[in-house]
C-alpha cells in the first residue's frame, strides 16, 4: 500500500485517480454508445438497401410484364399473331437494361423451357432441372413464386461472361395467357459494397467525434490535476461532498439530486481552492451534460439531415395516447439513384439536405422524419383540414422542384408523395404507415412526380390488379 507523507498528497492523489477513472468510464461508455449506434444504423441502412432494391425488382418486373401484356392485347385485337406476338415480347424484354445496363430480365415458361437469357446458347432449352452449386433447383423455385402471385428467390448463379455463381435474389412474376414466368434479380455483393462504403463513411464521422471528445476529457483531466494539487489540505467534508460527486459523475449520472445540489452550491461560494473546485465541476457537469445530450440527439436524428430518424419516430408514437389522430405523408426522391450514379454522392447528400430544409419550412408544425434513403415522412397529429394539407404539400412539391431546377446535376429529381388520413376515428400507426405506403406506391405508378390519397377504392383497385396478374 502506498504511503503518504501528508493529508494534502493523499487527498490529491484520491482526486486524481477518481477524476481519471471518471474520465476513462465515461470516455468507454461513450465510445461504445458510439459503436452500438453505429452497428443499429448499418442494420437500418442495410435493411433500407434490400428493401429498396426489393422494390426495384418488383418495379422492373411489372415494366417487362406490362410490354409484354401489350403485345398480347395487340394479339387480342387480331392485329398480329399469337406466334407474332409472342416473338415480338421476348425480342423487347430481350432487349430491355436498367441500372446502367447491368439489369436485364429473363422469361421461361412454367415448364422450364428459357425463352430469353440475353441471347444466349440456353434460350430454347429446358433448365427445369437447373441446380446452383448448393444443390438448390432455383428455376423451380422461381415458377413456384411466379404462380404464388409473384415472390423472391434466392440462389447462386454467376454474372454474364463470368464463371464463378455468386449469391443472386431474383423477383419472378407470371404471364398467365403465354405461361411465361418473367423476372429480374440483383446480386447481392452489389448491396454489400453500397453497405461497406457507408459504413466507411459511418466510422470516419464517429472517428472524429470520439477524437473531439477524448481531447474534452484530457484537458478536463488535465484541468482536475490542477484543481486537486489545491485542494489537499482543506477539510474532509467538502473533500467528501466533491468526492460523492465525482463518483456519481464516475456511475454516468449527470443531474444532482436536491441534497449533493446544494452542497455543491455551498461548495462554489467558497473562495478558496475548493470553491474553485466545485466551480470546475459544475462546468464539467455542464459539458458532459452537454456531450450525452449531443449523444442522445445523435440517436435521435439523422446525422445528414438534422431531422427526425426512425428511432425519434417509434419514440414519437409512443408518446402519443392512444386517442391521437395521425396524418401521415409518405415522401420519396424519383431519380434519385441516377444522381447518385452519375454526379455521385455528395450531390445526392446536397439534394437530401435540400429537401429537408424545404420540408422543415413548409411543415414546420409536424414531425418531419428521414426513414431511410430518399424516403421521408411527415406526421401531423390532431384533425387537419384535407384540402389545406394537401395545398402544403403541393406548395412543398413545386418550391423543392424550381430549386431543383436550378443546378443541372439536380433537375431531373422530382418528388412523389402518399397521404393517409385517420378521418374521424383513430388508426393504429402501421395501419396508417401501410396506407400511406400504398398511396406513394399509387403515385409512381401514375408517372411520378404527383401525390396520391389513400382510399378504399384505390385498395380495391390494388386488390383486383393482383387478382388479374
Amino acid at each position: 500500500m502506498m504511503k503518504f507523507k501528508s493529508m494534502r498528497s493523499r487527498l490529491t492523489t484520491i482526486f486524481i485517480g477518481i477524476s481519471l477513472l471518471t474520465m476513462l468510464i465515461l470516455g468507454a461508455v461513450s465510445i461504445y454508445g458510439a459503436l452500438q449506434e453505429n452497428q443499429h444504423r448499418m442494420s437500418e441502412f442495410r435493411k433500407d438497401m434490400e428493401k429498396n432494391a426489393e422494390m426495384q425488382m418488383e418495379w422492373q418486373t411489372n415494366s417487362a410484364w406490362s410490354v409484354v401484356e401489350s403485345c398480347y392485347q395487340s394479339q387480342m385485337r387480331g392485329e398480329i399473331t399469337q406466334e407474332q406476338a409472342m416473338q415480338l415480347a421476348a425480342k423487347l424484354v430481350r432487349d430491355m437494361r436498367y441500372d446502367n445496363g447491368q439489369g436485364y430480365f429473363t422469361i421461361d415458361t412454367d415448364e422450364g423451357i428459357n425463352v430469353v437469357l440475353l441471347g444466349t446458347e440456353a434460350e430454347g432449352k429446358s433448365r427445369i432441372d437447373a441446380q446452383d452449386p448448393e444443390g438448390r433447383y432455383f428455376i423451380r423455385e422461381m415458377i413456384k413464386q411466379a404462380k404464388d402471385g409473384g415472390g423472391f428467390s434466392d440462389f447462386m448463379f454467376p454474372r454474364p461472361g463470368a464463371e464463378k455463381p455468386l449469391p443472386k435474389r431474383y423477383y419472378t412474376m407470371e404471364f398467365a395467357p403465354y405461361h411465361w414466368v418473367i423476372g429480374t434479380g440483383i446480386w447481392i455483393d452489389q448491396i454489400e459494397r453500397r453497405v461497406a462504403l457507408r459504413e466507411k463513411a459511418f466510422m470516419e464521422s464517429m472517428k472524429e467525434h470520439v477524437i473531439r471528445m477524448l481531447t474534452g476529457l484530457v484537458l478536463l483531466e488535465a484541468l482536475f490535476v490542477l484543481l486537486a494539487v489545491y485542494t489537499g489540505g482543506r477539510l474532509a467534508y467538502p473533500i467528501q461532498v466533491a468526492t460523492k460527486r465525482m463518483k456519481e459523475l464516475g456511475d454516468g449520472r449527470l443531474k444532482m439530486d436536491e441534497q449533493t445540489e446544494a452542497h455543491m452550491q455551498e461548495l462554489s461560494r467558497r473562495d478558496d481552492e475548493l470553491g474553485d473546485m466545485g466551480r470546475a465541476m459544475e462546468e464539467m457537469n455542464k459539458k458532459l451534460y452537454k456531450n450525452q445530450m449531443l449523444i442522445m440527439s445523435m440517436a435521435q436524428q439523422d446525422v445528414l439531415t438534422g431531422l427526425a430518424n426512425r428511432r425519434h419516430f417509434g419514440d414519437f408514437i409512443k408518446q402519443c395516447s392512444p386517442d391521437t389522430m395521425f396524418t401521415l405523408i409518405t415522401l420519396d426522391l424519383d431519380h434519385f439513384k441516377e444522381v447518385n450514379d452519375n454526379f455521385g454522392h455528395q450531390t445526392g447528400d446536397a439534394a437530401l439536405l435540400i429537401f429537408a430544409e424545404v420540408l422543415k419550412l413548409q411543415f414546420s408544425d409536424a414531425l418531419n422524419v428521414r426513414m431511410g434513403g430518399d424516403e421521408f415522412l411527415v406526421v401531423l397529429t390532431g384533425k387537419v383540414q384535407r384540402e389545406k394539407v394537401e395545398e402544403r404539400l403541393q406548395a412543398f412539391m413545386q418550391q423543392l422542384v424550381s430549386v431543383y431546377q436550378q443546378d443541372s446535376g439536380l433537375e431531373c429529381l422530382t418528388v412523389s408523395a402518399g397521404i393517409a388520413y385517420a378521418d374521424e376515428h383513430p388508426v393504429p400507426i402501421d395501419v396508417l404507415m401501410n396506407r400511406s405506403d400504398e398511396a406513394l406506391y399509387a403515385a409512381k405508378a401514375s408517372g411520378r412526380s404527383c401525390y396520391r390519397v389513400y382510399s378504399e377504392e384505390l385498395e380495391s383497385k390494388k386488390k383486383s390488379e393482383k387478382k388479374e396478374a
